[in-house]
């Protein structure tokens, strides 16, 4: 059930298991009934994964293993043949050299460096060499489970790969918001929309994400999203190469307001972390952290691999991105009118957004030539895409608007953007 008590809509990964093992029976009906139709659902159920890239180590490892395991079981049999009369086996001794051959069969695994079917080798061994001991053709037997096999890999593929007919629209540049968008409620990627993301971008799908975050929040909220395309960080003043781990351009602050700044944090005692980019790595400079707030934020941040804190005044301030202070709402306002009256501060852009903690607020302080949109259009160019759609939360001013961020939305959005349904996409029906 799921939190407000409704049964979930079944997932297409169930959708595509069902037709699958229908298939499964028609093509055993259509064979006249000749084989076991269980074994080609089985490997069906096996190899259906949500995505085409994950379907594959699974078929491999499936086939592999049926076709070692029926290797052995086959001469186990043939050898139990030359040595039992009457065409009845010992019981005792099959039982023996069962147990030998099951060493055996995984020894094989390991010399031929395919530990990874190991299982399936063991369980097609066993199938064979325990149900089928009294057969008088026992290759007839392990011939059909390699083909029940086969067949339901093969129907896996297809159905695993087949959709309706759609147009891909690769030129089109897809940009996201994080939060309130993507997130559900409780600040997590639903499994769902993970799976679809995934899917649209090996698809080839111009799909990115343009938000206030830095690449390293960005990798701690999207787990698992592989993410091809650059995202634009930090409110625009950043291009971040996800796949090289590099910035392609950044909008960094003038050296003189740099330092003008965070001598105006420190004249007003507001605890700061200036962010700054150096040799491609995200540097966080960090005041006295004199309130509990930013004291919690620290700790929250400090412990991820995509950050490096230095305590301490900034000592190189062409480096710095952008400012964020975290104080109490009077006292941050205060700060922010003085700030104002500065003429220098006519070269910065100021963000502030409600902190989670009850009486503070949040100051992001950018230079005045960054921008989320500038730096779309240039990724646009970049990636040569003919236009720009946004997705972003409810009365954010985004191209697509998210309502409800925990019902997949803007998954689903995206998907039906990027590959509308048309017969003109009839050569799209199967995935790559």
């Amino acid at each position: 059930m799921t939190r407000r008590g409704r049964l979930p809509v079944p997932g297409q990964r169930i959708l595509r298991s069902v037709i699958a093992v229908w298939l499964c029976f028609a093509v055993y009906l259509l064979r006249g009934r000749h084989g076991i139709p269980l074994y080609s659902a089985l490997a069906v159920l096996q190899a259906m994964q949500p995505t085409t890239r994950a379907m594959r180590p699974v078929v491999r490892k499936r086939l592999i293993g049926t076709l070692i395991g029926a290797a052995w079981g086959l001469l186990l049999l043939l050898i139990e043949l030359r040595l039992i009369s009457d065409g009845v086996p010992d019981e005792l001794l099959h039982y023996v050299l069962v147990g030998l051959f099951t060493g055996i069969v995984l020894y094989s695994t390991v010399l031929m460096k395919l530990t990874e079917a190991a299982y399936f080798s063991t369980v097609v061994f066993l199938v064979i060499t325990i149900n089928h001991i009294g057969d008088a053709n026992p290759y007839v037997y392990a011939f059909n489970r390699l083909l029940d096999t086969a067949i339901g890999l093969g129907l896996a593929e297809i159905v695993n790969r087949a959709r309706l007919p759609r147009l891909r629209n690769t030129d089109i540049l897809f940009a996201s918001e994080i939060e309130g968008t993507l997130l559900d409620g409780h600040g997590v990627l639903p499994p769902f929309s993970r799976i679809e993301l995934n899917h649209l971008l090996a698809d080839g799908a111009k799909f990115t994400l343009a938000t206030t975050e830095t690449q390293a929040t960005v990798r701690e909220l999207l787990p698992g999203v592989e993410l091809r395309w650059p995202v634009v960080t930090m409110d625009g003043a950043a291009l971040y190469d996800m796949q090289s781990m590099k910035y392609l351009r950044t909008v960094p602050m003038e050296r003189e307001t740099a330092e003008r700044l965070i001598g105006w944090a420190q004249e007003n005692e507001l605890p700061f972390f200036a962010n700054g980019v150096r040799d491609d790595l995200l540097i966080v400079h960090i005041s006295e952290l004199t309130n509990d707030a930013i004291r919690e934020l620290y700790e929250r941040k400090r412990r991820s691999p995509y950050r490096n804190f230095v305590r301490g005044q900034a000592d190189r301030f062409e480096d710095i991105i952008y400012l964020l202070t975290l104080d109490r709402t009077e006292k941050l306002e205060a700060a922010c009118a003085r700030l104002e009256a500065e003429p220098w501060a006519a070269g910065l852009r100021l963000v502030r957004s409600k902190s989670a903690f009850e009486g503070y607020t949040t100051l992001k302080i950018y230079d005045k030539n960054s921008s989320r949109e500038a730096m779309l259009r240039e990724l646009e160019k970049l990636l040569e895409a003919r236009e720009t759609v946004t997705f972003g939360p409810a009365g954010s001013g985004a191209d697509v608007e998210i309502t409800s961020p925990e019902k997949d939305q803007a998954a689903r959005e995206l998907s039906r953007r990027y590959e509308p349904v048309s017969l003109k996409g009839w050569r799209n029906m199967f995935r790559r």
